[in-house]
């Protein structure tokens, strides 16, 4: 298909992204090619936006997708002013501004909101727009543009018209603050003429052929390419500029505090659990290590360095408790109260002998600053106390590792992979040690990064591995569907629930039972029997597969007594949605159907079927015959398959959607095949020589013909052109 597709349009605003930023980082702003390198980077944001009022149109979960774009502002905010610096103040990045355009959609497609409400929060996100936000309101009012306006002209038009206003007012108040002076930035009024680039997009978006493109970039590959690519230029110019091994290390920490944070957010967003308690404590305990250690390295006093050193030990602290609660739910394990209260007495003496260490001198018996080398350091002479802190991180550390190496004796699949990761988070922070004694760091400490290498694995056993609290979701979805029997197994199809009805049916259960040993069992679970009938009782029997993290954790079976609603239902179904005389859908049910398999993204072909001459059986035959011949072509139609959706509309006319059918020798075949069984159905019937069927199709090429209302208005003009034919009775749009 011509044109440029989704991917291709990202790609372009990507390159266009860099080749700014790179102008802004190296080139002199007022040359040349500053300036075409600005106008080339001004293609970024209406792409952008456009993309963003399309995704929200088309998510599936508006609070998923403020989320992630929540979490990915975040993300950027410290790459970005490691970045600009000053050149920016407090303002932030792209993402924030695309994220309070989100949040703008959000706000006004609510249904619960009342028009007042609407208009507070509309008017509070605009002035975060203009308090802090990098580019004032334009990308907000670009979203709202692409989201409301429909056709491109007009979007055009409301484009140039925002672009050439916005021009027009950051001229006037670059003249008028040489006046009043309101604002620092000394600029020439000609200092933003490249801002008119926002409109060259236009030119692209223009030729957008509503495809996706192969994937090649990723879902997310803005957002991540984002932060890392000013962190590739922020490093370029430091070694341009000259960067000292110092300044080096300091940045380092900075990254690592970001990755803590960045899994923190993930870890609060993950599906309630009693294992997110313990990773949530875990993530904590690593970030306040990891900052503390941040303040000790960039500190120039004894004071700041004993306030940082109480934040890492109350972080070391609270991560021993962490480990232990952590490795207890991936392992599956029960852990005594006393342990957990015994950890926190532990935790309140250490902090005490810290904080009392300048009189007692348990903890340090010395404190000082070494002013030689790169930075100031601290110099520090233990006392027993800090023996006996390390023997307390080794009795709990190893008795967690010892928990995690039974448990994966006895575990297998996404289970085995949680507890791995447990396992390797208890032995990162140790390995710094490790690497420190060893003088490769040249006297540089770098517990931050096992820190941050345990706090990466905890997030992936959590987020990524999911953990399955299989009686709580077995619970929650036994009152969703409101079943009679109910049991839960696991990925080795062991038993892990069921309640007394389940066993009433299904004989002697118990837990840890392999349900697949249990032939009745083992065709449900495979799916291969769907009901059940005992005692004059019809049972449905559906199994869910139970996820979390993307990973299946086990299956769900549960049974409902179906027999007087089976009933009751086919009845009520028949008489709202089928056709009484054919048996096929009827059309305000069909129509229903459609939509939602057409907003869903489903893709097809609609038959529009008109049956010749039925005016003429009518006449000849009787309205008996008529009724006949229209009950037989329902029974064509639903004899097709699963893969069609059939209805009468009235009189002689009928329709049918082939699913996911677009090629034209596919569609001459289905309905070259319809007319064939149609014949040989009413063969030995009077009026047989007087029945034919036109057939008027339209096919669902691009996205935009996704619509249901367009899609029957092409296939009745194909109808009319296949009624006023001589060869072939159908015509394909």
């Amino acid at each position: 298909m011509k044109g440029l597709n989704r991917t291709q349009l990202k790609l372009i605003a990507i390159c266009a992204m860099v080749c700014d930023h790179v102008a802004w980082g190296f080139v002199e702003f007022m040359s040349p090619l500053g300036q075409v390198m600005h106008v080339i980077g001004r293609l970024t944001i209406p792409i952008m936006c456009f993309f963003i009022a399309e995704g929200f149109r088309h998510t599936s979960s508006v609070t998923g997708y403020i989320k992630r774009m929540a979490l990915f502002s975040v993300v950027a905010m410290v790459p970005f002013y490691l970045f600009f610096h000053e050149l920016y103040d407090y303002r932030q990045n792209i993402i924030f501004d695309l994220l309070l355009g989100v949040l703008l959609l959000a706000v006004l497609e609510h249904r619960a909101l009342r028009k007042w409400q609407k208009l507070l929060l509309v008017c509070i996100l605009f002035c975060i727009s203009i308090t802090i936000g990098g580019w004032i309101i334009m990308p907000m009012l670009y979203i709202l543009v692409f989201y409301y306006v429909k056709e491109f002209k007009k979007q055009a038009v409301w484009v140039v018209g925002l672009t050439i206003a916005l021009e027009i007012f950051l001229i006037a108040a670059v003249e008028l603050n040489r006046i009043w002076h309101f604002s620092h930035y000394d600029w020439p009024w000609y200092d933003k003429l490249y801002f008119l680039g926002f409109m060259i997009p236009l030119l692209l978006l223009k030729h957008y052929n509503g495809e996706k493109g192969k994937d090649i970039i990723g879902r997310y590959f803005f957002y991540l390419f984002y932060p890392a690519h000013f962190l590739v230029l922020a490093a370029i110019r430091a070694l341009i500029n000259g960067i000292t091994l110092y300044q080096l290390y300091v940045g380092l920490h900075v990254i690592a505090l970001i990755v803590c944070l960045g899994i923190l957010l993930l870890v609060l967003w993950a599906k309630p659990s009693r294992g997110q308690s313990g990773t949530l404590l875990l993530v904590l305990a690593g970030c306040t290590y990891t900052f503390g250690f941040l303040v000790e390295i960039t500190s120039g006093n004894v004071g700041g360095f004993y306030a940082a050193t109480l934040m890492q030990y109350f972080g070391e602290c609270i991560l021993m408790i962490g480990f232990t609660l952590f490795v207890g739910e991936m392992c599956r394990r029960e852990i005594p109260a006393f342990v957990y209260a015994l950890e926190c007495l532990c935790g309140v003496v250490i902090m005490w002998m810290l904080l009392t260490t300048r009189d007692n001198q348990i903890f340090y018996t010395f404190i000082g600053i070494n002013e030689e080398g790169p930075f100031p350091r601290l110099v520090l002479e233990y006392g027993w106390g800090f023996d006996a802190f390390v023997g307390y991180m080794v009795i709990v550390c190893g008795g967690c590792l010892l928990m995690c190496i039974l448990a994966i004796r006895k575990s297998g699949g996404v289970e085995r992979k949680r507890i791995l990761c447990a396992a390797m988070a208890i032995v990162c922070p140790w390995i710094p040690n490790f690497i420190r004694s060893a003088g490769i760091t040249a006297g540089y400490e770098i517990p931050c990064l096992g820190i941050m290498g345990a706090v990466i694995l905890v997030g992936m056993a959590l987020v990524k591995y999911g953990y399955f609290d299989s009686i709580a979701i077995a619970g929650e979805n036994a009152l969703n569907h409101g079943q009679e029997g109910i049991m839960v197994i696991n990925n080795n199809h062991e038993i892990t629930y069921y309640n007394s009805r389940m066993k009433e049916l299904f004989g002697e259960l118990s837990l840890k039972q392999n349900a697949y040993r249990h032939e009745l069992l083992r065709e449900v679970f495979e799916g291969r029997k769907k009901t059940l009938e005992l005692e004059d009782n019809i049972y449905e029997m559906r199994v869910e597969y139970l996820k979390e993290g993307g990973y299946v954790q086990g299956q769900m079976l549960w049974l409902l007594n179906i027999t007087e609603h089976h009933r009751l239902l086919t009845q009520v179904s028949d008489l709202a949605h089928k056709d009484s005389l054919t048996g096929i859908f009827n059309r305000s049910y069909f129509m229903t159907l459609l939509k939602e398999y057409l907003d869903g993204g489903g893709g097809g072909s609609l038959f529009m079927m008109d049956l010749d001459h039925f005016r003429q059986v009518n006449d000849r035959f009787g309205h008996q015959a008529g009724d006949d011949i229209l009950a037989k072509f329902g029974q064509v139609l639903l004899a097709q398959g699963e893969e069609v959706l059939a209805c009468r509309i009235g009189g002689d006319e009928f329709c049918l959607f082939y699913k996911e059918a677009i090629d034209v020798k596919e569609l001459e075949f289905m309905a070259g095949k319809i007319l064939a069984d149609f014949k040989d159905r009413i063969r030995n019937e009077k009026y047989a020589e007087n029945a034919s069927v036109s057939f008027g199709i339209a096919r669902i090429i691009e996205a935009s013909e996704r619509d249901f209302e367009e899609l029957y208005s092409n296939a009745d003009k194909a109808l009319y052109v296949a009624k006023n034919r001589s060869k072939n009775p159908w015509y394909i749009l």
